[in-house]
């Protein structure tokens, strides 16, 4: 069976500073750079496309990569948004002829902008759900030069050794998560904070949570995410 094959969205935030981030980022099958950011990418090679209202990108770069150039004026998404987008219109998400396994990773969502990044983190539940109502089996997460961001929409397992640590954010507080796993049980938390859950650490894995209900959470790993494995429960 082929791998699947791997999708990397490259914000304008902090461009990947670690070299194993930065290899992860480079290795990946298809790059899909927001506006600004096919610059700092064109450091290392050419991506694959540009999206987004080119409004940050030089106009050498311009014209340079006007054969990749996808551009989408209107602002009420971000450019992320509209990579996201384009994403999903490249693998056929929601049509008979999608690609059946994928994964998205974003990359430089995070820095520069304090606005930017908490609003680039929060739009991966609402990927994650597109994805979900669109009958796809892709995966969608984000990677910064410290951790990972990983959506989550129903109960799951995840394979995590001892001491590991774990964050955990949801968007609706009438949803509880009940946990087994981790120094610090969630299950009476009302996440109607986001530090109402983060820090905790794993004790004995593997971890469970289960949610009351399907609903949009984030989990932070200060690690890779293709070194975690979430199973649906």
């Amino acid at each position: 069976m082929r791998p699947p094959v791997t999708y990397a969205i490259l914000c304008d935030g902090d461009f990947p500073g670690r070299p194993e981030v930065r290899d992860m980022l480079l290795s990946c099958d298809v790059v899909v750079c927001c506006d600004g950011a096919a610059s700092s990418f064109m450091r290392f090679r050419r991506p694959e496309f540009v999206v987004g209202d080119m409004d940050s990108l030089p106009a050498g770069a311009r014209e340079d990569l006007s054969d990749m150039m996808l551009t989408v004026s209107e602002q009420e998404s971000n450019d992320l948004s509209k990579a996201f987008r384009w994403v999903c219109a490249l693998l056929g998400v929601g049509k008979p002829n999608a690609m059946p396994h994928f994964s998205v990773t974003v990359f430089g969502a995070t820095g520069k902008r304090e606005d930017h990044t908490l609003g680039n983190i929060s739009l991966l539940a609402d990927f994650a759900l597109a994805l979900r109502d669109a009958g796809s089996a892709g995966v969608i997460s984000m990677q910064t030069d410290y951790g990972c961001f990983v959506p989550v929409l129903d109960s799951c397992r995840l394979s995590l050794a001892p001491g590991q640590p774990l964050s955990i954010f949801s968007f609706d507080p009438s949803v509880r998560i009940a946990s087994t796993g981790l120094e610090f049980p969630t299950d009476g938390v009302t996440f109607d904070m986001w530090w109402k859950a983060t820090l905790n650490r794993v004790m004995d894995g593997p971890v469970e949570l289960r949610m009351s209900r399907p609903a949009k959470a984030l989990l932070y790993l200060p690690d890779r995410f293709d070194g975690v494995n979430i199973e649906k429960l």
